[in-house]
């Protein structure tokens, strides 16, 4: 406790902001939802402070079950194709030169200067019934009828691809920045082929930032609700919207609580897992060069 103490005592004036910070938005809110998530709501609407399980064994049921399976399998896919897309982008920038890398992280943003849900409705312009895509199709003969793209999980996949691509770029650019080229060259020079030199020197020089990038753009898609809500309509639905439907909607805190500290502790527990891979991997390369 005495060492604690010291430590406490020499941390700056930021630190205890960041602490603070860390404190009172995000672990106070995160232990008020895990700590209603036992209670119990009246048929009258009040919530009572009763330590109860029912709202999990409610939460575990087939329904809800598969609304989870189904927004797990929806977000490893957007992310996994944001992944195949942006890692190319994310290449091709950290190889240009200076002006050319500027010009393209300035057009990669773009889009983010104008209102999230105007950009939703630019997905609606373009892959709707009405929208450029259907009619450039119609008009050039190569469909009869419009595709149905909107109000689908395509179109809720679409948009979760579009809109968190940039959040994989970037921590994969910055990997790749601060690649050495040599190593590249000194691979080829050994006798590698392009394959080998990409999956045994480049990925794992930047896994790091795969890893971040990736957890960036899963974790928030898996508690999305505006881009399911607009762009898959009432036959999609998904984790998010039905935390949303249950604290405003239904008003049943304690059983939207029960979701959201579900999906809280199953991707915590993934970044702990994923964590202790990370070490166990350092500390086995430590043991080989000792």
């Amino acid at each position: 406790m005495k060492k604690l103490a010291l430590r406490l005592r020499d941390w700056p004036p930021s630190a205890w902001i960041f602490f603070a910070w860390l404190i009172t938005l995000s672990v106070l809110p995160f232990l008020i939802i895990l700590a209603m998530s036992f209670a119990v709501r009246s048929d009258g609407g009040v919530i009572t402070w009763t330590f109860t399980l029912a709202n999990y064994e409610r939460a575990f049921h087939l329904v809800y079950f598969r609304v989870l399976i189904k927004t797990i399998v929806l977000s490893l896919g957007a992310t996994l194709t944001c992944l195949l897309i942006g890692f190319p982008v994310a290449y091709y920038l950290a190889r240009a030169t200076p002006a050319k890398r500027q010009l393209g992280l300035m057009l990669l943003f773009i889009p983010f200067w104008t209102n999230f849900i105007l950009r939703i409705y630019g997905i609606v312009s373009i892959f709707g019934n009405h929208g450029l895509l259907n009619q450039a199709l119609l008009h050039l003969g190569l469909r009869d009828a419009p595709l149905e793209i909107l109000y689908t999980r395509v179109g809720v996949y679409l948009g979760l691809v579009y809109n968190y691509l940039p959040f994989l770029v970037v921590p994969i650019f910055s990997a790749l920045e601060k690649f050495d080229l040599s190593l590249r060259e000194a691979a080829m020079d050994l006798g590698a082929n392009r394959w080998q030199t990409f999956t045994r020197v480049l990925l794992p020089n930047v896994r790091e930032g795969i890893a971040v990038g990736s957890l960036f753009v899963f974790i928030p898609m898996m508690g999305e609700y505006v881009i399911p809500d607009l762009l898959g309509g009432a036959k999609e639905v998904f984790l998010g919207r039905v935390m949303v439907e249950q604290f405003f909607t239904m008003q049943d805190w304690p059983f939207g609580s029960a979701l959201a500290s579900i999906l809280s502790l199953g991707l915590v527990i993934a970044l702990w897992v994923r964590m202790r891979f990370d070490q166990g991997k350092t500390e086995a390369a430590s043991h080989a060069f000792r």
